[in-house]
C-alpha cells in the first residue's frame, strides 16, 4: 500500500505546471524586494512576515493540488454553508478598521473572510451550473434562479462593507453564467439594467466615504491634500519613475511617507517608482502570462466543472490586477483591492495561492495527459 501511495503521489508531483509555478515564484520575488524597499524604513518585520506567510501558503498549495477537485462537487452544500457562517460570523465578531468590518482577529493573526468567500463561492456556483444547466438553454428564469445562488454571499460582503469584492462576485457571476451558455439578450439585458441602476446605487447604496472615492477618481486634484491624497501621490511616485526607475530602495514617496499603504493597497506605486516603465511592463507581462496558463488549463479541460472553475479564478486574478493598477494610476477608483501576489498580508498570500492550488489540482485530476 505505500508503494502504491507514493508511486501515485509522485505521479501527481510529475503533472504540476512548471512554468505556472515559475511564474508565480517570479512575481513573489519582485513582491518581496519591493516590500523590504517600502516598509524598511518603517519596521525589519514586515518582509520577514512575508517569508512565513509565503511558506505557509506554498503548503497549502501543495496541500490543496493533491485534492482531486470533483469532490468540491459532491460537497458543495456544505461548502456553501461553511462560507455563509465565514461571513455572518464578521458580522458578529469582526474587528473594524477605517469604517469596515471585514476582518476577524484570531490573536497572532487576522483573517479576511470575504477574500476566501471568492473562491469558495466559484466552486458552488460552479457546481451549481453543471448540475442544472449543463445542457439546457440559459434564459431569463435560469440566469434569476442562478442569481439567488449568489445573492446572500453577495449581500453578506456589500454591507460590510466590502465594495470591492462585491464586484468581483458580480463579475465572476457574469463571466461563469456566460461560460455555461447564457444568451446575448440576456447578457445585453444585464448591461442596460446596470446601467440604469448605477444612479440609483450611487445615491442610496454607496457609503459617504464609497461616494467621496468616485468624486476623488473623477476629480482628484479638487482635493489633492484630502480625499485625493493617496492619487496625487501614486501618480507622482509612477511618474517619476520614468522609463529604468530610480532604482531599489530609491523609492521617495513611500519612504518619505507621503504614499500611505506603500506596502499593501499602493505597492504597485512604490514598484513602478523604482523600476520604472519597463520595470512595470515586465510585471503586467509576468500576470498576463499567469492568466494564460490558467485559461489553457482551463480549455484544454473537458470537464465543464474544472473548466468553470479556471475561468472564474483567472477573473479573480484579472479583476484584482486590472482595477488595482487602474486605481494607482488614477484611471480606476480606489476600492481596496489587493494586487493579487504582490502585496503585504498574509490572507491575500494564502488566498492567491489556494486559488491556484485548485487551478493545479484541475489540471492533476481532470484526467487527461
Amino acid at each position: 500500500m505505500s508503494s502504491g501511495f507514493f508511486k501515485n503521489l509522485f505521479k501527481k508531483i510529475s503533472k504540476i505546471n512548471i512554468l505556472l509555478l515559475t511564474n508565480v515564484f517570479l512575481i513573489f520575488i519582485l513582491s518581496l524586494t519591493t516590500i523590504y524597499s517600502a516598509t524598511l524604513s518603517k519596521s525589519s518585520s514586515f518582509y520577514k512576515k512575508e517569508i512565513v506567510w509565503f511558506v505557509i501558503a506554498f503548503i497549502v498549495f501543495l496541500a490543496v493540488s493533491f485534492i482531486d477537485y470533483k469532490k468540491y462537487s459532491k460537497y458543495s452544500s456544505y461548502i456553501y454553508i461553511f462560507n455563509l457562517i465565514l461571513l455572518i460570523s464578521v458580522l458578529v465578531v469582526g474587528t473594524e478598521k477605517l469604517g469596515a468590518k471585514r476582518w476577524i482577529d484570531l490573536g497572532p493573526i487576522t483573517i479576511q473572510p470575504s477574500e476566501f468567500a471568492k473562491l469558495f463561492l466559484i466552486l458552488t456556483f460552479a457546481s451549481f451550473l453543471v448540475n442544472n444547466y449543463s445542457e439546457k438553454y440559459m434564459g431569463f428564469k435560469a440566469m434569476f434562479i442562478s442569481f439567488l445562488h449568489i445573492f446572500p454571499i453577495f449581500f453578506l460582503i456589500l454591507i460590510e462593507p466590502d465594495l470591492g469584492t462585491s464586484l468581483v462576485i458580480i463579475l465572476v457571476y457574469g463571466v461563469l453564467l456566460f461560460l455555461n451558455k447564457l444568451d446575448w439578450k440576456c447578457i445585453l439585458s444585464v448591461f442596460l439594467s446596470i446601467f440604469i441602476f448605477l444612479p440609483f446605487a450611487y445615491k442610496f447604496l454607496l457609503k459617504e466615504y464609497q461616494r467621496n472615492r468616485v468624486n476623488t477618481f473623477l476629480n482628484p486634484e479638487n482635493d489633492a491634500l484630502g480625499t485625493g491624497w493617496n492619487i496625487t501621490q501614486s501618480k507622482i511616485a509612477i511618474g517619476s519613475g520614468q522609463m529604468y526607475g530610480k532604482g531599489f530602495m530609491n523609492n521617495t514617496q513611500g519612504k518619505l511617507r507621503f504614499l500611505p499603504e506603500s506596502h499593501t493597497d499602493f505597492i504597485g506605486s512604490v514598484f513602478l517608482e523604482e523600476r520604472g516603465f519597463i520595470g512595470g511592463s515586465i510585471l503586467i507581462l509576468l500576470y498576463l502570462f499567469l492568466l494564460a496558463q490558467i485559461i489553457y488549463i482551463a480549455d484544454t479541460t473537458e470537464d465543464q466543472f474544472g473548466k468553470l472553475i479556471c475561468y472564474g479564478i483567472a477573473t479573480i486574478f484579472f479583476f484584482h490586477v486590472f482595477v488595482n493598477l487602474g486605481m494607482i494610476m488614477g484611471i480606476m477608483p480606489v476600492t481596496g483591492l489587493p494586487l493579487l501576489l504582490m502585496s503585504y498580508g498574509g490572507s491575500s498570500l494564502v488566498f492567491s495561492f489556494l486559488m491556484l492550488g485548485v487551478v493545479q489540482s484541475v489540471k492533476i485530476h481532470r484526467g487527461m495527459k
